[in-house]
């Protein structure tokens, strides 16, 4: 199953990294491996999973493995253009100038011991990475150079007051409270200018200036949220863990659609007319076109996302890449 873990008083500017590392092992069933994230590129499809696995597909049934330069874990892959970024377990981001084919390491911190769980960028130079324990890194310059942002807003108000007051009496205490206080940050979402953010412990936020401050949104559920997108129809979901699925009004807030499951679901996909699935654990899908309708795949395997692709819905799971049907 797809491993979810479930600043902006300042800045702490942070070096790409030296630490040594072990390239990916070529695997010849990397494709049936874990794969946690895929997307569209311009030349086709690229998925990205355990062990540092990179594959590439033109058609979504012959996929490729990459000489990719860290054996670590990823867990998501953002892309612009021929421009792709990949994060993952160790604070590891990579990137690829040609869409896929070579990568570089931009960012690897494995003594900080928290994995980055998703990327998002703008364009081609403005991007964030977000991950355990409030982890969030901001780049301004494709990745070359990434920063490193404390966003305590999105703690409640007690534990706010109480970083500041530990902020006066002791600065390295501070510190390192603050590394462990803050929520994990599981998944970003863009909707035209708007941001959206899910992580742990009920956490939804918005933000209306790209990530520089957030609002967190009232929802009343406690769990993990896993993932926050606009559905094909235009309304604002949520999905989390033991099946809970939310949908947002701006006169009524967040209310919970019953999908009468209990396995978590990780990823919402949009797909074409007014049709959006809800991607879950033990193979349970959503569909949401007017009604809610739940179905299961034959295997059960966890699915962790998907894209849709040529009249095609491809999706990665805990056992590789599979098509969905309805």
């Amino acid at each position: 199953m797809k491993l979810r873990f479930s600043l902006a008083l300042a800045a702490l500017f942070i070096l790409p990294a030296q630490a040594q590392t072990t390239p990916a092992f070529v695997a010849p069933l990397a494709k049936e491996s874990l794969l946690l994230d895929v997307a569209t590129t311009t030349n086709g499809l690229i998925a990205v999973g355990e062990r540092g696995h990179i594959l590439l597909s033109e058609d979504g049934i012959d996929w490729q493995q990459q000489q990719v330069p860290v054996n670590a874990t990823l867990t998501s892959v953002a892309v612009q253009g021929q421009r792709i970024w990949s994060v993952g377990h160790d604070a590891l981001v990579i990137a690829s100038q040609d869409g896929g084919h070579s990568w570089q390491v931009q960012h690897y911190l494995p003594e900080l011991e928290k994995p980055l769980m998703d990327v998002l960028f703008l364009d081609e130079q403005h991007g964030m990475a977000i991950g355990a324990y409030g982890l969030f890194l901001r780049t301004e310059d494709g990745g070359a150079s990434w920063l490193r942002e404390p966003h305590i807003e999105l703690l409640d108000e007690e534990d706010i007051q109480y970083l500041q007051e530990l902020k006066e009496e002791d600065e390295a205490l501070y510190e390192q409270e603050l590394g462990s206080i803050l929520p994990h940050f599981n998944r970003l979402a863009r909707v035209n200018n708007i941001l959206y953010l899910a992580g742990e412990a009920g956490l939804l936020a918005v933000s209306e200036d790209f990530g520089k401050s957030w609002q967190r949104m009232d929802v009343d559920y406690y769990g993990s949220f896993f993932d926050i997108r606009q559905a094909a129809d235009g309304r604002l979901l949520a999905a989390g863990l033991r099946g809970n699925l939310f949908v947002y009004d701006e006169a009524d807030g967040w209310s919970p659609l019953p999908t009468g499951m209990k396995s978590s679901l990780n990823s919402i996909v949009p797909l074409e007319g007014n049709q959006t699935l809800v991607v879950g654990n033990n193979g349970y899908l959503v569909w949401l076109d007017g009604e809610l309708n739940v179905t299961q795949t034959k295997e059960e395997k966890a699915i962790l996302n998907a894209v849709r692709f040529k009249g095609n819905t491809v999706a990665v799971t805990e056992a590789g890449v599979r098509f969905i049907q309805r």
